[in-house]
């Protein structure tokens, strides 16, 4: 069977759209392997020397990890930084990546973190020991896009997108009997 115009278009897309994350993707990697970690604070995507203020749970159960600078520095402001509500991010020490979590809050002096409830049994932080915080490869766009274009893809036992009726009300459902055109009520307010 050929394809259509729409379902070209709508293949096109998603191979372009799987393209630019797996580019987004890669470029992330290549940053922690071949950029200093003070370079890439300088960049605005890494938050160094950062210690835990608070833990608590939030809505759902996911654990919100609270860090601030180190207090041994003087200025005790977070860095200038490119992070916002909803990043994705990676809880790092120096053995490692620990977790990733999604940013809730930031301000000039902390940043609040939210984890799955399942790190709340294995995420153990120490308030004196020393983390960072890396911004991650944002999929939660990908996703947005790509589920929406996925539903035009024409797939086997299912119509394609405009090819036959659609019945919003489901079969054995009452029906106003008044016609859309008499739904106006023309002796209202004089």
């Amino acid at each position: 069977m050929a394809s259509t115009p729409v379902e070209s278009f709508v293949t096109k897309q998603l191979e372009l759209l799987e393209l630019e994350r797996d580019a987004e993707v890669e470029e992330r990697r290549s940053w922690q392997e071949n950029v200093s970690l003070k370079e890439l604070q300088n960049r605005g995507v890494c938050l160094l020397k950062l210690q835990v203020s608070s833990q608590r749970t939030g809505l759902y159960g996911r654990l919100l990890i609270t860090l601030e600078p180190r207090r041994c520095v003087s200025a005790a402001v977070l860095p200038s930084n490119s992070f916002t509500s909803g990043d994705i991010v990676g809880l790092y020490d120096e053995s490692g990546q620990l977790a990733t979590g999604i940013l809730t809050r930031i301000t000039q002096k902390a940043v609040t973190v939210a984890f799955d409830e399942s790190h709340d049994s294995q995420l153990s932080l120490d308030q004196e020991h020393s983390y960072r915080l890396l911004k991650l490869a944002n999929d939660v766009t990908y996703k947005r896009l790509k589920n929406p274009a996925d539903v035009l893809q024409p797939r086997p036992g299912r119509l394609p997108a405009g090819s036959g009726p659609v019945r919003a009300v489901p079969e054995g459902t009452r029906h106003h009997s008044r016609a859309p055109g008499n739904w106006e009520d023309h002796h209202c307010g004089g």
